[in-house]
């Protein structure tokens, strides 16, 4: 999937709920991953572009299947001798993201060629970068084991904005307010759409969409993609 518009571009690299979601979002000449499951490397570099690249990943959370890539898109710039910067942004308190970087730097110390530049994100925090922006939207996701929800998960969607054009990532999210936030008005939105109407009441209230209630959210969008869907 891909959309673009006055150099603003969107395309989902992959997104399966439980196994890996990255998605490109280019302004200009400037490339943003957002989220990088696994396989993340290799999807870019099929696409043709290096992580050597990249600006900088925006996590949407923490959980497995957002993040597993990190570590081998670090691993490659350091075996490529990557002499720039790579800036991660992530929800403040995402402790498996941190850990993550403060692994690699141990292993590594004194032979990383580039630089990373690690900056945990508040609720409501707006990024600016050149003429275009990314504000940051608490939202509502649990850990959880086998669907069965335990504790409040650091988790955020986004709204990029460029050259007047808005585009929402909803993020792993249950219905909240803030996603309505994000969603209404955007030019396009990606929304995470897990669960069947099957699910339980608390897999509804903590921890994702439902088909239906994502598409019905989509309806504030003037375009809308599902993604995050279940295998």
């Amino acid at each position: 999937m891909r959309w673009e518009k006055d150099g603003l571009a969107v395309e989902v690299l992959f997104s399966r709920a439980g196994l890996a979601t990255q998605i490109l979002v280019r302004i200009d000449d400037l490339n943003l991953l957002f989220d990088a499951g696994d396989g993340a490397l290799r999807d870019l570099l099929r696409k043709g572009l290096p992580p050597q690249r990249l600006h900088g990943v925006f996590f949407t959370h923490g959980h497995a299947d957002h993040i597993a890539g990190l570590y081998g898109l670090l691993g490659y710039l350091r075996a490529e001798d990557h002499r720039g910067l790579l800036k991660v942004w992530y929800p403040e308190g995402s402790k498996e993201i941190e850990t993550i970087l403060e692994t690699f730097r141990r292993c590594y110390r004194g032979t990383i060629p580039f630089q990373v530049i690690a900056h945990p994100l508040k609720d409501g925090e707006t990024i600016f970068l050149g003429k275009a922006s990314v504000l940051a939207r608490s939202v509502k996701h649990w850990n959880s084991i086998k669907g069965r929800p335990l504790t409040p998960a650091p988790a955020m969607g986004y709204r990029v904005e460029f050259r007047g054009f808005k585009v929402a990532i909803s993020g792993d999210t249950a219905f909240c307010p803030s996603l309505i936030e994000l969603v209404r008005g955007t030019d396009l939105a990606l929304i995470e759409a897990t669960l069947n109407e099957e699910a339980t009441n608390d897999q509804k209230t903590f921890l994702h969409l439902t088909q239906i209630k994502a598409r019905e959210l989509g309806q504030l969008a003037k375009q809308f993609w599902l993604i995050h869907v279940s295998m």
